[in-house]
C-alpha cells in the first residue's frame, strides 16, 4: 500500500508541469514516453538502491530516509519563479526531465525493500493518467502554479523519510 501512496506522491509533478505545457500533436505518444520513463528510472534506481542496501546493511533505512527528507526539502525549496528561456524545449525532452527524480526516489525505496513490482507499475499508470488529465484538460485543471502540489508531494516525501529512519 505504501508503494502506491509514494507513486502517486512521486509522479504529481507531471500533472503540474504538463498542466503548463504547449502540446498541440502527439499527445498520447508523450504520455506513452512519459510513463514509459517513469518505469524505467525506477526500475534501474531501485536495482541501485537494493544493491546499495546490500552494501550498506546497518545503514540502508537511515540513508534512504535522509535521501527522501532532503529531496521533499529540494521540493519545498523549489524557485516558482519560471524561467525565462526564449527557446521552445521538445517535450520530449521535459519528460526525460521530468521522471529523473524518479531514479533518485527509488534508490530509497529500494534501499527500504519495498515491493518493486507495484512500484513501478503503479508509478507507470500515475504517469499516464496524469500525463493524459494534465495535457486533454489542461485549462479545466484550475492550476495557477504547480506549488501546493509541490508543498504536499515535499511534506509526504519528509515523512517517508523520517518514518524510514525509524523503521
Amino acid at each position: 500500500m505504501a508503494e502506491l501512496f509514494a507513486a502517486g506522491i512521486t509522479t504529481l509533478d507531471v500533472l503540474v508541469i504538463y498542466s503548463f505545457l504547449q502540446v498541440n500533436k502527439g499527445k498520447l505518444t508523450l504520455a506513452l514516453w512519459t510513463s514509459f520513463l517513469n518505469m524505467a528510472f525506477p526500475f534501474l534506481g531501485f536495482v541501485t538502491g537494493e544493491l546499495s542496501a546490500h552494501i550498506f546493511t546497518v545503514w540502508s533505512s537511515i540513508l534512504s530516509g535522509v535521501m527522501l527528507g532532503l529531496i521533499g526539502i529540494h521540493m519545498l525549496l523549489q524557485s516558482d519563479t519560471p524561467s525565462s528561456s526564449s527557446k521552445q524545449v521538445s517535450p520530449f525532452i521535459i519528460a526525460f526531465a521530468v521522471s529523473i527524480d524518479a531514479f533518485s526516489v527509488s534508490v530509497s525505496f529500494g534501499m527500504l525493500q519495498m515491493d518493486k513490482v507495484l512500484f513501478i507499475v503503479a508509478s507507470g499508470a500515475f504517469t499516464f493518467i496524469f500525463s493524459c488529465a494534465a495535457l486533454l484538460l489542461k485549462g479545466r485543471l484550475g492550476l495557477k502554479s504547480g506549488k501546493a502540489l509541490r508543498l504536499i508531494a515535499g511534506f509526504a516525501l519528509i515523512i517517508i523519510g523520517v518514518l524510514s529512519c525509524f523503521r
